[in-house]
C-alpha cells in the first residue's frame, strides 16, 4: 500500500511539472511573438515614415540623406550609405551615415573595377546579397582586400532599380540606378531576414523618390520650353494685331453710322419690363434684355451665341412647332407656356413671338417677348386654395364688415358650412344681421368686454364663452377675430374663426376629477409611488415614503433615487428603473436593498414603466414597496424546506454511499490484497497491471463521485460559483470531442456538427466542461455495443444548442420522471457502472445559464439529450 501511495504521489509530482513547463513554454512563446511584432510594427512604421517623406519633399539629396540617418539607428550598423552608379561605369557615395571611428567614403569616387560590369546584371534582376564575415569563401579576395580599408567585417547590399527610365521609357530592361548598403566595421555579423526584406522596401522607397525627382525636372523643363513658345507666339499676335488695326478703324466709320439706330432700339429693349431675346436660325441666342436675366436667371454672358435654354430638350414640341411656323413667316401673340428658370423652378409666361428680315427681306431669325404670368397665377390659386380651405374646414368661418363697433354692431357678409353645422344658422338667416345672435344669458360679459376693448383698438383677440345654437341649445365656442386692412391700411372686415369646444371642457372637467380621485388614492396608498426624470432624479414622491423609508418628500425630491440603493443592487436597478424604452422584460418586478434614514437596509419590490407627461417629456413611474419581512419569512420557510430535504438527501446518500462506494472500495482492497499475498502476481507484470489498473479505476470512480456529490451539494448550498467569459464555443466542443477520441476509442466513433453563423458567447467554461463530459460520457458508458455517437451545436438568435445523441440501451419510460434525482439509475444498466449523480450534476450547471435541458429516450434505440442555454451578454450574467 505504501508503494501504491508513492505511486500515486509520484504521478502528481509528475503531472505538475509537466504542467508548469507547458506553462513555461506558452509565455516564452508570447514573449518571442511580442518581440516578433514589435519588430514588425517598429519596420512598418519606418518604411512608412520614409514613404511619407517622399510623397511631401521633391528635394532627392534631403530624401536620401533622410533615408540613410534613419535606417543606420534602426539597424544598429556601423555604416549606412547610398552607392551611385554614373554611366561611364565609376561609382560614388552620395549619402552616408558612419559611426565614429570608421572612415568615410562620402563623396570619394571609385573606378570601374570596383563594380564590374558583370555584377550589374545581376543586381539589375533584383539580386541581393549579404556577407556575414568578409573572409568566408564565396566572398571574392579582391573585394575582401578593397573593404577591408574602410573596416567592413560585415555587409548587406540591396540594389535601387528603375523600371523604366524617364530618357528611355520604351525600354523594359530594368536600370540599375545605384545600390543601398549597409556595413558592419565592429564585428562580423549575420543578416537576418526581416533586415534583408525592409532594406528591400527601403530601396523601392529611394527608387520612387529618384523617379519623382526626375519627373519634377523633367516638368521644370517643359515649363521653360513653354515659356518660350508663349513668348513667340506673343511676338507673332503683336504683328497680327497691328494688321488688324487699320481694318478696325475701317469698320469702325461704318459702324458709326448704325449705332445711333441701334442706340435707340437698344435703350427700348433694355428698360423693357418684359423679356425680349432674339435668335438665330439655328436657335442661338443674339440678344438677351435684362429683363430675361431677372426672369429666367440666365446672364446674358451665359446665353449670348449659346442654344436658346429656356426652350431646351425632348419635351419642347410646341415650341418647335411655334418655332418653325414663325421662321416661315407667322407671328405669334399672347400663348401660355410653362418654362423652367435657371434653378429650375417652373414658371408660367405669356410667349409672343414674330420673325426677323435682313435687308433683302430674308427670314435671319426670331425675336420673342415673353411676360411672366407666375405671380399672377400664384394670387389665382392662393384665393382658389383659400376659398376651398373656408368651405372644407371643421372650424366656422365669419366674415363682418369693420363697422361699427356699437350697436347693432358689423354685420355678416359670409359664412361657412362648418358655421352651420355648429349653429344651425344658414347663410340665408345670419346675412346682414350680427354675430351677437349667438349670444345668450350666460354668455360670460367679462369675455365680451374683452372683445369690444379688442376690436375698438384692431387688435386680434381669442376668447371662449358659452353661446347658444339655432334651437337654443347651449355650446362652448372658442372663437379668433382677426381685423383684416386693404393696401392703403385701411380696416375693411372682421373675420372669425370659431370652434365648438363643449366636448373638450367636458373631458377637462373628467379629467380634473379623475386626477383628484387619483392623486386622493396615490397620497393615501400604503406603497411607494415615484415619477424619476430619465436620468433617475426623483421629481415626485407619495407621502407614504416616510412611513416606510423614515425620508420626508422635501428630502426626496430632487434627488436621485438610485443613490439610497445598495452598492451591490445599484447597477442592475438603475438600468431596470430608469430604462425609458418600453420592453415587456422589464415590467417584471425587481427587488433590491434601499436604505432607510436610520441607517439599515430595507428589501423593496419595485416596477418602473416609462410615459409621457402632459409636456411630451419622457419620465419614469415606479411603483415600490417594502417586503422585508416578508423576505425574511420566505427565508425562514426556504430555510426550513432546504433542511427537510438535506435531510432526505443524506438519508438517501447514506444508503447509496454504503452500496456505492462499498464496489470500488472491495475492488481496491481485493487487488492490493492480491499484491499483497501473492508474491508472483509482481513477478508478472501483465497480473501486476491489472491489478494495479483496477486500483486506479476504483479510486477514480470514487474521485468522481465525490466531486459529483461536492458539486450538487454546493449547487444546493448556493455557492457553486458561476463565472462566465466569452468563449469561441465552436473550437471548444471541437477541441472536447478530440479530447474524447483519444479515450474511447475506435468503438465509438465521435461526429460533431456545429450550425449557425458560430459568434463568440459568453458562458462558463468549467460548467460547459462538466455537461458535455457527463453526457458525452454517457452516451458512451450507455452504448455498449459501439455505434455512432453525435454532437450537435446550433447557434440560433438568442440561444445555442447543445445536442447529443447515441444509439445505446435508451431509458425506460417509468425511469424518465425521476431522471435528475441523486443516485437514481435506470433499471436496464444491469452491469454498467455508474452513480446516478450524472444528470443532476448537468441539470445544475445548465439551470446556473438559466437554460434548459430536455431528454427523449427509446429502449434499444438510443438517447437524445438537448441542452439550450440563452445568449445573453456579461452584465445580465452578473447579475445572475
Amino acid at each position: 500500500m505504501t508503494n501504491l501511495l508513492s505511486i500515486v504521489i509520484g504521478l502528481g509530482v509528475l503531472l505538475v511539472v509537466a504542467a508548469y513547463c507547458y506553462f513555461q513554454q506558452e509565455v516564452t512563446k508570447r514573449l518571442r511573438a511580442e518581440v516578433v511584432l514589435r519588430q514588425q510594427t517598429d519596420r512598418e512604421r519606418l518604411v512608412n515614415q520614409i514613404a511619407q517623406h517622399i510623397r511631401q519633399s521633391l528635394d532627392l539629396d534631403e530624401v536620401l540623406a533622410t533615408t540613410v540617418e534613419e535606417v543606420q539607428p534602426f539597424l544598429q550598423a556601423d555604416r549606412v550609405l547610398i552607392y551611385r552608379l554614373w554611366e561611364d561605369g565609376t561609382g560614388s557615395a552620395i549619402h552616408e551615415t558612419v559611426l565614429d571611428p570608421f572612415p568615410r567614403i562620402m563623396d570619394r569616387t571609385f573606378p570601374p573595377e570596383v563594380f564590374p560590369q558583370e555584377y550589374h546584371q545581376a543586381y539589375s534582376l533584383g539580386k541581393t546579397r549579404t556577407i556575414t564575415n568578409i573572409e568566408q569563401a564565396d566572398v571574392e579576395p579582391c573585394l575582401a582586400d578593397f573593404v577591408k580599408q574602410f573596416g567592413v567585417q560585415a555587409k548587406l547590399v540591396v540594389p535601387i532599380i528603375q523600371q523604366h527610365r524617364q530618357e528611355n521609357p520604351q525600354t523594359s530592361t530594368p536600370y540599375l540606378w545605384g545600390l543601398l548598403i549597409a556595413h558592419q566595421c565592429s564585428c562580423q555579423r549575420k543578416w537576418e531576414d526581416w533586415e534583408v526584406e525592409l532594406m528591400k522596401q527601403l530601396a523601392t522607397q529611394v527608387a520612387i523618390a529618384i523617379q519623382q525627382s526626375e519627373l519634377y525636372k523633367q516638368l521644370q523643363q517643359l515649363n521653360a520650353q513653354l515659356e518660350l513658345r508663349v513668348q513667340q507666339r506673343t511676338e507673332e499676335l503683336a504683328q497680327a494685331n497691328t494688321s488688324l488695326r487699320a481694318e478696325i478703324v475701317e469698320r469702325q466709320r461704318t459702324e458709326a453710322a448704325l449705332r445711333q439706330t441701334n442706340h435707340t432700339l437698344q435703350a427700348l429693349i433694355t428698360a423693357s419690363p418684359r423679356a425680349i431675346f432674339t435668335v438665330d436660325l439655328e436657335d442661338r441666342v443674339q440678344i438677351w434684355n435684362p429683363a430675361a436675366e431677372r426672369m429666367f436667371g440666365w446672364s446674358e454672358t451665359e446665353v449670348i451665341d449659346c442654344p436658346n435654354p429656356i426652350f431646351l430638350g425632348d419635351c419642347d414640341r410646341e415650341y418647335r412647332t411655334l418655332r418653325q411656323s414663325v421662321l416661315h413667316g407667322t407671328t405669334y401673340s399672347q400663348v401660355e407656356l410653362r418654362r423652367q428658370q435657371k434653378d429650375g423652378t417652373a414658371i408660367d409666361t405669356i410667349f409672343s413671338a414674330a420673325p426677323l428680315h435682313d435687308s433683302e427681306g430674308q427670314i435671319t431669325g426670331m425675336v420673342a417677348v415673353i411676360a411672366d404670368l407666375t405671380e399672377q397665377k400664384q394670387q389665382e390659386e392662393q384665393v382658389r386654395l383659400l376659398q376651398s380651405i373656408a368651405i372644407n374646414i371643421n372650424d366656422g368661418v365669419v366674415i363682418t364688415e369693420a363697422n361699427p363697433i356699437d350697436e347693432p354692431g358689423p354685420r355678416i357678409l359670409y359664412v361657412n358650412e362648418a358655421f352651420t353645422r355648429i349653429t344651425g344658422y344658414t347663410l340665408a338667416e345670419v346675412l346682414g344681421k350680427t354675430p351677437r345672435i349667438l349670444q345668450g344669458s350666460k354668455t360670460d360679459r367679462a369675455e365680451l368686454s374683452k372683445l369690444r376693448t379688442a376690436l375698438e383698438r384692431w387688435e386680434s383677440i381669442t376668447i371662449e364663452a358659452i353661446n347658444y345654437r339655432r334651437d337654443g341649445s347651449e355650446f362652448w365656442n372658442q372663437f379668433s377675430i382677426v381685423p383684416v386692412a386693404d393696401r392703403n391700411g385701411c380696416y375693411t372686415h372682421w373675420i372669425a374663426i370659431q370652434r365648438d369646444t363643449t366636448e373638450r371642457r367636458q373631458a377637462e372637467t373628467a379629467l380634473r376629477q379623475s386626477e383628484e380621485r387619483f392623486r386622493s388614492l396615490i397620497e393615501n396608498a400604503l406603497d411607494i409611488i415615484m415619477i424619476l426624470e430619465a436620468d433617475g432624479t426623483i421629481s415626485y414622491v407619495s407621502p407614504s415614503v416616510e412611513k416606510i423609508l423614515g425620508y420626508s418628500v422635501v428630502e426626496l425630491v430632487g434627488s436621485n433615487a438610485i443613490d439610497p440603493v445598495h452598492p451591490d443592487d445599484s447597477i442592475a436597478t438603475g438600468d431596470r428603473l430608469t430604462n425609458t424604452i418600453p420592453n415587456p422584460e422589464l415590467t417584471r418586478p425587481i427587488e433590491f436593498r434601499y436604505r432607510h434614514q436610520d441607517g439599515s437596509w430595507r428589501i423593496l419590490e419595485a416596477i418602473g414603466q416609462p410615459f409621457m407627461d402632459s409636456a411630451a417629456n419622457l419620465q419614469i413611474i415606479v411603483n415600490a414597496r417594502d417586503i422585508t419581512e416578508r423576505k425574511r419569512l420566505d427565508e425562514i420557510r426556504s430555510a426550513l424546506e432546504r433542511e427537510k430535504e438535506l435531510s432526505i438527501l443524506k438519508t438517501r446518500f447514506f444508503s447509496m454511499a454504503s452500496h456505492e462506494f462499498r464496489t470500488p472500495l472491495s475492488t481496491a482492497l481485493a487487488a492490493a490484497q492480491v499484491l499483497e499475498n501473492c508474491q508472483d502476481e509482481w513477478d508478472k507484470p501483465e497480473k501486476r497491471l491489472r491489478n494495479l489498473h483496477r486500483i486506479q479505476d476504483a479510486v477514480k470512480n470514487m474521485v468522481q463521485m465525490l466531486n459529483d456529490i461536492l458539486t450538487i451539494n454546493r449547487a444546493e448550498a448556493g455557492k457553486l460559483e458561476f463565472n462566465p467569459t466569452q468563449l469561441d464555443l465552436a473550437t471548444l466542443c471541437s477541441n472536447f470531442i478530440e479530447e474524447m477520441r483519444l479515450s474511447v476509442g475506435d468503438r465509438h466513433p465521435l461526429h460533431f456538427i456545429c450550425q449557425g453563423e458560430s459568434t463568440p458567447v459568453y458562458l462558463d467554461a468549467k460548467l460547459l466542461h462538466s455537461i458535455l463530459s457527463n453526457l458525452l460520457s454517457n452516451a458512451v458508458k450507455y452504448s455498449p455495443e459501439g455505434g455512432n455517437i453525435w454532437l450537435r451545436l446550433e447557434f440560433l438568435s438568442d440561444a445555442v444548442l447543445l445536442e447529443i445523441r447515441d444509439r445505446g440501451i435508451g431509458i425506460p419510460s417509468e425511469d424518465r420522471k425521476q431522471l435528475f434525482e441523486p443516485f437514481h439509475r435506470g433499471k436496464n444498466v444491469r452491469t454498467i457502472p455508474g452513480t446516478g449523480l450524472g444528470l443532476v450534476v448537468v441539470k445544475k450547471c445548465v439551470d446556473l445559464h438559466q437554460g434548459n435541458i430536455a431528454i427523449a429516450s427509446e429502449v434499444g434505440k438510443g438517447t437524445t439529450c438537448v441542452v439550450k442555454l440563452p445568449l445573453q451578454d456579461r452584465l445580465i450574467y452578473r447579475n445572475c
